[in-house]
């Protein structure tokens, strides 16, 4: 079974200061402010996201992220990938309400397979 992918969801950069990285992407480039908190936000623009994550503090590494329509195709891909992947995080639902898992590709990059109701 192949998952169906929807579109990427977003990459995840290490910065040292959320605000300030999120600011300068929304002053220079239009993006909008999705979320800001001390370890993690994210701005958006036409439906792509640019994620921060704090160095040193944050839970979440850098990663890009694989957009599903459904928290079902979440669990879907979950289980068709759990014995063929290295899974590194398993499924959670995050304080935003979006949903996901986290793996590893062949060569070790990292990837967010995600539902976000705030960016469908």
């Amino acid at each position: 079974m192949s998952v169906n992918i929807k579109r990427t969801g977003h990459t995840a950069i290490e910065v040292d200061d959320i605000k300030q990285s999120a600011d300068f992407y929304i002053n220079n480039f239009g993006f909008e402010e999705g979320y800001i908190a001390e370890d993690w936000g994210i701005v958006r623009k036409n439906g792509d996201d640019i994620a921060f994550i704090k160095k040193g503090v944050s839970h979440h590494p850098p990663h890009f992220g694989l957009r599903v329509n459904s928290n079902k195709e979440v669990e879907d891909a979950f289980n068709n990938l759990k014995d063929k992947v290295r899974i590194l995080k398993e499924l959670k639902m995050h304080r935003d309400n979006s949903y996901s898992f986290y793996f590893a590709d062949p060569d070790g990059n990292v990837v967010e397979l995600i539902y976000d109701p705030n960016n469908p």
